[in-house]
């Protein structure tokens, strides 16, 4: 049906749903095309709106799929803050950063609640699996200054501490306190990061 021409760009009648449609088609083509092959004009055409107002919404493909997924940190701000600082120090952020979210007051159960759902939906897998490697990986290779396989390595290694520590509880990483984590995988992951073969500028 052809909107009234005194709707603005971007904006519909009964905007009231609006927001809410866009989110339920993005979580449908998320989980059977995954995060690379999902454009926004798909999604404002499943949705029933023109694709500026998923801009003006979420303003990216990653703020549609933060949203849609209902991560309740952005995984590009995480990355970025650990990135941000001395090379020789990355291991440590990355964990420190990485720990704080997942045993945050308001975050830490929801980003638990995710994994389970990912796990256990092979929807929400597909689409969280296309994510982290079209989108984290690059991220964090950009941001780090540090080779792909060197990115995919590092995190392989926090989302694997992850499901033993958070899904699992397996007692020998459970019980560990949060700085005993950090102390423990820092330095180890700041190995991975001394082996790149990339040179800082």
């Amino acid at each position: 049906m052809a909107e009234p021409s005194s709707t603005r760009a971007g904006r519909r009648s009964g905007e009231s749903t609006a927001r809410a449609d866009i989110l339920a088609a993005a979580r449908e083509m998320f989980a059977s095309n995954g995060f690379k092959s999902t454009s926004l004009r798909a999604v404002a055409a499943e949705a029933g709106v023109d694709v500026a107002l998923v801009s003006y919404y979420f303003g990216s493909k990653h703020g549609l799929f933060v949203e849609a997924l209902e991560v309740p940190v952005d995984p590009a701000e995480q990355l970025t803050r650990a990135a941000t600082g001395p090379r020789s120090a990355l291991g440590t952020r990355m964990i420190t950063e990485f720990t704080g979210a997942w045993e945050g007051e308001t975050t830490g159960t929801a980003l638990q609640g995710l994994l389970r759902s990912i796990v256990n939906d092979p929807g929400r897998s597909n689409a969280f699996g296309e994510f982290a490697s079209h989108r984290m990986v690059p991220l964090l290779s950009e941001k780090a200054g540090v080779e792909l396989d060197t990115a995919r390595v590092l995190i392989s290694c926090m989302f694997g501490m992850a499901m033993v520590r958070y899904l699992i509880g397996v007692p020998t990483f459970a019980e560990m306190s949060r700085d005993e984590v950090i102390a423990m995988y820092g330095p180890r992951l700041q190995l991975i990061v001394d082996a790149d073969g990339t040179v800082s500028p």
